[in-house]
């Protein structure tokens, strides 16, 4: 397993979400993956909005692995992040404390990610073992969130498939609750309660290193306009 291939895959988590047929939808250009401009997540309770979209690539290359796009709940991103109400897309991409608030989970958040080529699900399995394991033990000694590892183990087995396949589909979400819920190539998997695992799967996405900066500014460049639409 390459270290790179490993960085590259790993992602983040959240309830499985329906989305409709007829939604509207925003077209990540690289890839041409759609992307509804709002799901229902199982474990929000309602809708979510999608706040952005975005690429992962690999290597020099640039060689497409998946697409990705993350939603809000939008009422309560609206409570929880209104001191950034009036900065541009262009100041919050350059504002730490603005990722730092997103990564206090104080609203619904959904990742889905669509395999724009196929790698195996063991590959999957550990990719996401090797982004996530430091920051599950980085949430238990700074953060007083134990028991990530013991989350990550059980995450883990959701990807025995034997491959996951271009066009398939990961969704993940987690509650303010630290509740994190998966779909899985259209199967949902057993709910985790784990704040750890929860915060280290959106830090890889919106941490000070995540895995891919380009990326880390695009999946937010939607964030104003959810901002100052009124409730």
């Amino acid at each position: 397993m390459h270290r790179s291939l490993v960085a590259l895959l790993a992602t983040i988590a959240i309830a499985p979400a329906t989305v409709a047929q007829d939604a509207a939808v925003q077209i990540e250009p690289s890839s041409k993956v759609e992307f509804p401009v709002e799901i229902t997540a199982a474990g929000s309770g309602g809708s979510q909005v999608l706040a952005g979209v975005g690429i992962r690539t690999k290597t020099f290359l640039k060689v497409k692995v998946y697409a990705f796009g993350l939603y809000v709940d939008e009422a309560p991103a609206r409570q929880a992040l209104g001191s950034f109400a009036n900065q541009t897309a262009r100041d919050l991409e350059r504002n730490q404390d603005f990722y730092d608030r997103i990564l206090d989970m104080d609203f619904g958040v959904t990742l889905r990610m669509v395999m724009t080529r196929d790698v195996d699900g063991e590959t999957m399995a550990d990719a996401f073992d090797g982004s996530l394991r430091p920051r599950v033990q980085q949430a238990a000694a700074e953060m007083n969130m134990p028991g990530g590892e013991a989350a990550l183990d059980t995450f883990r087995g959701y990807f025995s498939v034997e491959e996951m396949t271009k066009e398939a589909e990961l969704v993940f979400s987690c509650t303010p609750d630290g509740t994190l819920s998966s779909l899985v190539k259209g199967e949902a998997a057993a709910d985790i309660r784990s704040p750890a695992l929860c915060w280290a799967m959106f830090d890889t996405f919106l941490g000070d290193k995540p895995i891919s900066n380009g990326g880390k500014k695009t999946v937010i460049a939607n964030i104003p306009n959810i901002l100052a639409r009124s409730n």
